[in-house]
């Protein structure tokens, strides 16, 4: 008598590795996106310290055009924030000398984040300089 399994046992422990494999992956794919959505936000403080500086160095905080965002270490940041924001949005300033709000949108069904130099920070998208809504 011969020792070893069948075919039908083999492919019965194939069928359960897979539907196992196939668990895994879906519940890992929020996982992912909220990590993506972790490092965003921590971008979004991150780039509100460069514009602290930004205004401090250059008497505000700049305007729609050239602003803390679009130039040394904020430009890094930026770029950094759009990357993880996997192609659904980019990140949107709107800058004064004064006052500055910037928003993007968060990955998965997460929505949008949103914060302004007065220490807001809300799930919105800016409309204004003058804060998040």
């Amino acid at each position: 008598m011969k020792k070893g399994f069948t075919l039908i046992e083999l492919l019965v422990v194939i069928a359960i590795i897979g539907i196992l494999s196939g668990t895994v992956i879906v519940s890992m794919s929020g996982a992912q996106d909220s990590a993506k959505n972790a490092r965003i936000k921590s971008g979004m403080d991150q780039l509100r310290s460069a514009a602290e500086v930004y205004r401090l160095l250059n008497s505000g905080y700049g305007d729609n055009t050239s602003n803390f965002s679009t130039t040394g270490d904020g430009a890094l940041i930026r770029a950094d924030i759009e990357d993880d924001s996997n192609g659904i949005g980019h990140l949107t300033v709107i800058a004064t000398v004064t006052d500055y709000c910037m928003s993007t949108p968060l990955n998965g069904s997460a929505g949008t984040i949103c914060m302004d130099n007065k220490g807001k920070v809300g799930e919105a998208t800016c409309l204004s300089a003058t804060g998040c809504p």
